[in-house]
């Protein structure tokens, strides 16, 4: 099983993510593309619970 990666995103990426949250009213999670090869170049994961921010 390969292993998912959250995306490294600099600080006016983190503000986007969390102005978007605050707008659409899910938590968004960014994941590293490259370490995702058999599920395409790009995924991102909405949901409804709690508010967590990865800068990893």
């Amino acid at each position: 099983m390969e292993e998912i990666k959250f995306a490294q995103l600099d600080q006016q990426q983190l503000e986007k993510i969390n102005e978007l949250e605050k707008k659409i009213g899910v938590t968004l999670v960014a994941y590293d593309s490259s370490s995702m090869s058999s599920q395409g170049s790009s995924a991102i994961e909405a949901n409804n619970g709690t508010h967590n921010n990865h800068p990893s």
